[in-house]
């Protein structure tokens, strides 16, 4: 397992009382996405394991892992720090961070917190109380709309999670894989020289079909070569390309063949 995936193995979510068994199974859902499999449930209001896989498919494997505690101290006594999300900030003394500052600092190796983080949400109805938040080491604040701060219980943790996620595993596993986790395959840049190859045969290309029409063709060259620059073509792409320019050099060739034999053909006949 990979460092990053370790941070976020060692990352466990705490619901504190919910009261809505969906949104269990959206946090859930969420957590699957976002790759944490570690949930506690502190005295919710209903538990139906049947019914959350039946909302959030294809999350058994987090689900079987769900802890159910009756207090949130009992919850946390294994965490060597503790989050608590909250949308008002208080005015007990405690350190306060985004949801983007508080992934850096406890989940980005540049942190260098070691040690299991839990990170708590309370109910729905009313978040967490005064007393829960005495046992957080700091509290995350999602930045809402001062005029309407309150966020869905889901809704919020996914915001979170994501967060936790992009600094647990560092912006080269995102850049290197596709939506599906694939590796994306990494094509080699086109060289100069293809380019300049490429440029007299898009212009001959352009010629064919009349946009050089009794005008120079440099200036408007020019715009293409700035397109296609600014685009930072790699070879893949550059073949693409150089292809709809033969296929239009040769649909060109092909037209004026037709047009030729259609001429002798009329000749022929007026003979």
């Amino acid at each position: 397992m990979s460092e990053g995936r370790a941070r976020l193995d060692r990352t466990c979510i705490v619901l504190h009382e919910p009261q809505d068994v969906v949104n269990v199974a959206l946090v859930i859902r969420a957590m699957k996405n976002m790759g944490l499999s570690r949930l506690r449930l502190v005295n919710p209001a209903e538990f139906d394991a049947w019914r959350i896989t039946g909302i959030a498919h294809d999350t058994e494997d987090v689900v079987e892992r769900i802890r159910i505690f009756d207090d949130l101290p009992s919850a946390l006594a294994d965490a060597s720090y503790v989050l608590g999300a909250t949308a008002r900030r208080r005015s007990t003394r405690h350190e306060w961070w985004s949801p983007e500052g508080a992934a850096t600092e406890f989940t980005s190796p540049a942190g260098g917190r070691e040690g299991r983080l839990a990170v708590v949400f309370g109910r729905e109805d009313r978040g967490l109380s005064n007393e829960a938040l005495d046992l957080c080491h700091g509290l995350v604040c999602i930045p809402t709309n001062p005029d309407h701060t309150s966020m869905n219980l889901a809704h919020a943790a996914v915001i979170i999670l994501y967060e936790l996620r992009k600094a647990a595993l560092g912006p080269a596993d995102w850049e290197g894989r596709d939506l599906e986790g694939k590796r994306r395959r990494r094509t080699p840049p086109a060289l100069h020289g293809e380019l300049e190859e490429f440029f007299d045969i898009w212009e001959r290309a352009m010629e064919e079909v009349g946009l050089f029409h009794g005008i120079d063709p440099a200036p408007k060259m020019r715009s293409f070569r700035n397109v296609f620059q600014r685009a930072d073509l790699d070879r893949r792409e550059l073949g693409l390309i150089l292809a709809v320019a033969y296929e239009v050099l040769n649909f060109a060739r092909r037209e004026k063949k037709r047009a030729r034999e259609r001429a002798e053909a009329e000749a022929e006949a007026e003979g």
